[in-house]
């Protein structure tokens, strides 16, 4: 089977294409990600550095602490987001095929053949066995962004 097939036969791109849309539709794919993926969680959370960092965020003194400044209700997912090495990781390999993605943006191909070129430079840097719901969750938010913000402005080129 080559990578096409084997994309087609693992993931219903139907599905993940819709997904694309809504996100886009939206205009929030932060939000997409936030509600899609259980990133509160996250098996980052128990290194050690991040374990005293919860800890002091529950404490009375760091509440009392606190500077008031504007509450962004993302701003943990954002956080989580930034650390994660998974999303860095998809977020690399998108990056090194931006020109293409944005060629397609500027062509206005289907939603489809962009979450079919994104798959499948994942599957080749990483391996198809490994893209996960959370990795598709983060293929979908990441490619909206490009859509709304031009592939250029995500990867910061």
């Amino acid at each position: 089977m080559n990578s096409l097939e084997e994309l087609n036969h693992k993931f219903d791109l139907d599905v993940l294409s819709e997904q694309l849309k809504s996100a886009v539709d939206s205009k929030d794919p932060l939000g997409y990600m936030r509600s899609n993926i259980n990133w509160e969680i996250d098996k980052d959370l128990d290194t050690k550095s991040n374990l005293e960092g919860v800890t002091s965020m529950m404490t009375e003194s760091y509440s009392t602490n606190i500077s008031y400044e504007m509450w962004n209700p993302f701003r943990k997912f954002l956080d989580w987001l930034n650390r994660n090495k998974t999303a860095n990781q998809v977020k690399k390999i998108l990056c090194t095929i931006n020109a293409e993605i944005q060629k397609l943006i500027d062509e206005e191909a289907g939603l489809k053949k962009l979450i079919t070129i994104a798959l499948t430079a994942i599957a080749a840097a990483i391996g198809i066995g490994v893209i996960n719901p959370m990795i598709l969750t983060l293929v979908v938010g990441f490619l909206a962004t490009m859509i709304l913000k031009g592939a250029a402005n995500f990867c910061d080129v």
